[in-house]
């Protein structure tokens, strides 16, 4: 079992110190279940903290790339990856550096980490990653003074990469449905999460795709503020048509339905996790005006 990289960052710091030094406030997102609607929850926090004046980065370590495609078709168009996109996978086998592939979204304060559909496969190419949970630590390390929120969206899955990105963030934010394979997801993840003490630590579990108009989701819902207490965000995201509309559409959910419900609960939502307030997104758009 490799064990230098629990107590030592990528300068040399102990752990844990070096923690303390990153200027971003860094998460992980993981759930072990697809379709609880992770991608598009980070998608949408990103949105709301770069529309309330602060610079974010997401980084897509998810072979499927939902979220690159999202953020990116809309600005390059369909074929965006034809001219040889500088994705995380060139960065993981340090091809490229970390601050050159980083892109523009085309939202002020919102940048891009391109994820790949050769994520999966790169293990095959340089089978030293799997051996490496510190890599991407070290690969990000010199983005973070750069930024105030680092997002890692994750595949549903407990993978060499999850061990990467829990090895590169402080906390974790997991999205999870309150459905029954959901919940046994949840089960599995958390005692799991709990484990792995010299990584990012469980911060909060979120209620998404909820729907308080049905006995079901009320009862499951309540299961997990029982078994979880004090780890589960108080607010809930209401499931509703326009995120789904707002996806085709390649747009957040506070551009396509700034009044919805679906736009209110995710504003109330990253007030809460991030411990946003208006006096400090008012200060942040003032910052970004005199830039």
């Amino acid at each position: 079992m490799i064990v230098w990289w629990k107590n030592s960052g990528p300068s040399g710091l102990p752990f844990r110190l070096w923690r303390n030094k990153m200027a971003a406030k860094t998460y992980c997102l993981l759930s072990k279940k697809g379709g609880v609607g992770k991608t598009t929850f980070a998608l949408n926090c990103a949105h709301a903290l770069a529309f309330s004046g602060f610079k974010t980065l997401l980084v897509d370590l998810d072979a499927q790339s939902n979220l690159t495609k999202h953020l990116l078709v809309k600005k390059f168009g369909e074929d965006f990856r034809k001219d040889g996109l500088a994705d995380i996978s060139k960065v993981l086998l340090r091809r490229r550096e970390a601050p050159e592939c980083v892109m523009e979204t085309g939202y002020p304060g919102l940048y891009v980490l391109a994820g790949s559909p050769e994520l999966d496969d790169l293990p095959l190419l340089d089978p030293r990653l799997t051996r490496e949970p510190a890599r991407l630590q070290s690969i990000l390390a010199p983005l973070y003074p750069e930024y105030d929120y680092v997002l890692v969206d994750c595949a549903p899955a407990l993978n060499w990469l999850t061990r990467m990105a829990l090895m590169a963030t402080t906390e974790v934010i997991v999205p999870t449905q309150p459905e029954a394979y959901a919940l046994q997801g949840l089960d599995d993840l958390v005692p799991w999460l709990d484990r792995m003490t010299a990584t990012a630590q469980l911060f909060r579990i979120v209620i998404n795709m909820y729907r308080g108009n049905t006995q079901l989701h009320k009862v499951l819902a309540e299961r997990i503020e029982a078994t979880y207490p004090g780890r589960v965000a108080k607010q809930k995201v209401r499931l509703t048509i326009d995120f789904a509309e707002a996806a085709r559409l390649g747009l957040s959910v506070f551009e396509h339905a700034p009044a919805s419900s679906s736009a209110l609960d995710m504003y109330a939502l990253c007030f809460e996790l991030f411990g946003l307030s208006a006096e400090a997104v008012q200060q942040k758009m003032r910052e970004r005006a005199t830039v």
